[in-house]
């Protein structure tokens, strides 16, 4: 049996990240899939800091379950009402070699401690093995904190799959099948053809970090009246520095060659410092305004060079 390994950086949705977690052990280069991670800065704040929203819950503008026929993957998706119905085709597929997502109510499994017993909330998962041994019990995978490799008892499974909120989307498993030859020889033209579609329709005002900038002052003498805000800007951070991350990994396996390498780089650093300096409050009870100004500034200051740039190349055809 397949463990799979999370390769998810916090970008990702739980049903995406397990996605692509399966598909990177399943040899699939999804790194070409990052084209278009680079989100902008005003989505991340109307999301995390204006609706004070669910990491979860973010939609990423360009999903990559829309890239996956370039890699010869095809989703095989069925709304099934209860477990004892899907059960027949879960077997099917497990006995094929495959892996099954399916949705269930994280109130019933233990090792989601922040909703065990405490809160009904959907959640995908997977199945990877059933066994008689000791009683029927299924082997799950999560992506949790920590991940989750172990079994659960049948009865515990159909019971999270049937009480699930009843939601459209809820009630279903999902099997991919792989065309390996077609996996083998991406079609990376047209993976080529929609990075520059993203790199020509890209706009930003990167305004969030002068936001960042008028928050941090208006509360410097006092963040106990602020936390909850204060964590809303901890995730929108931790979030840039996934998605500035997986763009530089999608231009390094695409091998493009662009002259904003460095200033990537200087991003992602310089988000996850943010991150980690806002985090320290958690820890020490004390944050560090003018680092964060200084970081936020310099942001400020590249990133929409680093935009600007990326479209005076592709117009001049050097990426």
């Amino acid at each position: 049996m397949k463990i799979i390994p999370r390769y998810d950086e916090d970008f990702f949705n739980c049903v995406e990240s397990h996605y692509v977690s399966y598909w990177k052990a399943e040899g699939i280069p999804v790194e070409y899939m990052f084209y278009g991670a680079l989100e902008d800065t005003s989505h991340v704040y109307e999301h995390f800091i204006a609706k004070r929203d669910n990491r979860w819950l973010f939609h990423d503008k360009k999903r990559v379950i829309e890239d996956i026929h370039h890699f010869g993957l095809t989703l095989r998706q069925e709304r099934i009402e209860t477990f004892q119905e899907a059960e027949p085709k879960i077997i099917e597929a497990l006995d094929e070699g495959k892996i099954v997502f399916f949705f269930i109510d994280g109130y019933y499994f233990k090792h989601r401690t922040f909703t065990y017993l405490q809160k009904h909330e959907p959640h995908c998962m997977m199945i990877s093995q059933l066994s008689h041994e000791g009683g029927k019990k299924w082997f799950i995978q999560d992506h949790s904190q920590p991940d989750f490799f172990d079994y659960y008892p049948h009865e515990t499974v159909e019971k999270a799959y049937d009480d699930n909120p009843t939601e459209q989307f809820v009630k279903e498993i999902m099997i991919f099948d792989i065309d390996r030859e077609r996996a083998a020889n991406p079609e990376l033209d047209q993976i080529q053809a929609k990075f520059e579609l993203w790199v020509h329709e890209c706009r930003d005002d990167f305004k969030l970090y002068q936001q960042t900038i008028d928050f941090l002052e208006a509360n410097r003498e006092d963040f106990s009246k602020a936390e909850e805000e204060l964590e809303a800007y901890q995730n929108a951070f931790f979030f840039l520095y996934s998605s500035r991350l997986l763009f530089s990994r999608f231009l390094d396996v695409m091998n493009v060659e662009t002259s904003i390498r460095e200033t990537l780089n200087e991003s992602i650093q310089l988000t996850d410092r943010i991150r980690k300096l806002i985090t320290n409050y958690k820890i020490l009870g004390k944050i560090s305004v003018p680092k964060i100004t200084e970081a936020c500034g310099r942001l400020y200051e590249i990133e929409p060079q680093m935009i600007q740039t990326l479209k005076e190349e592709l117009l001049t055809q050097k990426i």
